[in-house]
């Protein structure tokens, strides 16, 4: 029954299954919410949040066709064209990526290329990373606002408001946190870092890869609905570990383990293991979810974890540790 409503919402899809297909999205999405650890916000170790949140991850590819620029725009943040020597189309090295978006295009541009063509998959998961952090920091201050209105003789009028933007906070943080979950998804695919997104194509082939188009919708998409459980990829997690270096340098480090799979997935499609699978296509299938559900579970912490070192405003900036400990209060006057 569980395959047969899972496929009937693939079927009803208004656009092609991409990156891991629906149901990868789903269950990666699903297993990384079940092991948040008792540390997160209680609002997001709910059954209703790991609903909400393997549903949103999915939405980057449910959005796809809204027209021009959209699509043009928004599609090229899901993968990143890895070539073999380790740069991006023979521009900047996969593990040495210029700090911004902005540098990372002019680099591209100087070699005939451009983030467009390339894409730009790391920049949208540290850029999404870096706004959970701000949601979380945000949802940290309101809540200890609330906590600690009457002393300071907060209206009943505006404690009922901090209810209400506490609400919207949560909201925030599950959206965000749920579409950007996606493009960590995304980057334990090997097909989403590397050139040979869906074929080997043209080039050296030494060891004789299919080379037309196909592979990726059968490996990501058919392969997995027919063969992986969510059950195969919890019973693969790992415990947590933090990130103990630059955003940039963990984001790149995650994306180049990705990269060297790419050889070992085409090995086992010339073996026609993605057709009628093995033990060994299986364990590599589940292994490479696990690392989504995994890599993303540490990141939700790891932004947990920094937004208390956060602070807020613009012209004066309260940091939440303050908030926190009762020092300051929360106002429409304290963005200013």
């Amino acid at each position: 029954m569980r395959k047969l409503l899972l496929a009937c919402a693939l079927m009803a899809m208004p656009v092609p299954a991409s990156a891991w297909g629906y149901l990868g999205h789903h269950m990666i999405g699903e297993v990384a919410v079940k092991n948040f650890p008792a540390e997160m916000p209680a609002f997001l170790r709910t059954p209703l949040a790991v609903a909400q949140i393997s549903a949103l991850s999915q939405e980057p590819d449910i959005s796809r066709g809204a027209g021009q620029p959209h699509d043009a725009d928004l599609d090229p943040g899901h993968f990143l064209d890895v070539s073999d020597n380790g740069t991006i189309l023979g521009g900047p090295k996969l593990l040495v990526l210029p700090a911004t978006r902005q540098k990372y295009d002019t680099a591209l541009r100087a070699v005939g290329s451009d983030q467009y063509r390339a894409g730009f998959l790391p920049y949208n998961i540290m850029e999404g990373w870096q706004q959970l952090v701000h949601d979380f920091a945000l949802l940290r201050a309101y809540q200890a606002s609330e906590k600690y209105a009457p002393a300071f003789k907060v209206s009943a009028a505006d404690r009922r408001s901090y209810a209400r933007l506490l609400d919207l906070r949560r909201m925030l943080v599950l959206r965000d946190l749920g579409v950007w979950a996606h493009f960590v998804e995304d980057a334990s695919q090997p097909l989403h870092v590397s050139v040979h997104y869906n074929g080997w194509g043209n080039g050296p082939n030494s060891e004789g890869f299919v080379t037309g188009p196909g592979l990726h919708a059968k490996f990501e998409a058919a392969f997995v609905s027919a063969n992986i459980h969510a059950s195969d990829i919890a019973a693969a997690m790992q415990p947590y570990q933090h990130c103990d270096d630059s955003l940039q340098s963990c984001t790149q480090d995650y994306l180049a383990a990705s990269a060297r799979w790419t050889v070992k997935l085409y090995q086992l499609e010339k073996a026609s293991a993605f057709d009628a699978p093995t033990a060994e296509s299986r364990t590599f299938t589940v292994l490479r979810l696990a690392e989504a559900a995994n890599h993303l579970r540490d990141m939700v912490v790891d932004a947990w974890r920094a937004s208390r070192e956060v602070s807020l405003g613009y012209k004066i900036k309260t940091p939440v540790i303050d908030y926190e400990a009762g020092r300051a209060i929360m106002t429409l006057q304290s963005m200013d």
